[in-house]
């Protein structure tokens, strides 16, 4: 990316950041998952600053790929809760006949201690945003990412042994 290009970047950053929160917001119903999708998206415009600068319409282009992160970022959400609670599922499945309400750490003790079980919790019970639970634990955004897919592999394993 040459100088250019990085100014026409921070311009477009500057005019278009308060429009693309608020839609962004307003989308994930999350400041910090708004924030966590405009990086995102200004992290792909870095990478393709000739494609974005070229554009037509720089601001469309911007809209556009914000508008396919948060896609990405609701489909992964949603893939870690469907594995989340097919898991949930069958456990209940297997302890239907129990008369005592307990805590999901406590009916699922096997998983509860896990890193990899905290993890997808906390992203989809809690709603916590990569950016958070990385600075939690002291990890940068992509590795926390990488942590979250391989907990649901984890997870998808298990789920196919019940």
């Amino acid at each position: 990316m040459d100088a250019g290009d990085k100014k026409n970047i921070e311009h477009l950053y500057l005019r278009m950041y308060r429009l693309m929160f608020e839609y962004a917001s307003s989308v994930l119903s999350s400041e910090h998952l708004a924030e966590e999708a405009i990086q995102e998206t200004f992290r792909i415009a870095c990478q393709k600053p000739e494609e974005l600068c070229a554009s037509q319409n720089p601001e469309g282009w911007l809209l556009r790929t914000l508008k396919y992160t948060i896609s990405n970022m609701t489909r992964s959400r949603d893939a870690a809760n469907r594995i989340l609670k097919d898991y949930f599922a069958s456990k209940l499945n297997e302890m239907y006949e129990a008369e005592e309400a307990v805590g999901v750490e406590i009916m699922y003790d096997d998983l509860a201690e896990l890193e990899e079980f905290k993890l997808l919790k906390e992203m989809v019970i809690d709603g916590r945003s990569h950016l958070e639970m990385a600075r939690d634990r002291g990890i940068s955004v992509p590795t926390c990412k990488k942590r979250v897919q391989r907990a649901k592999e984890l997870l998808r394993k298990k789920l196919e042994k019940n």
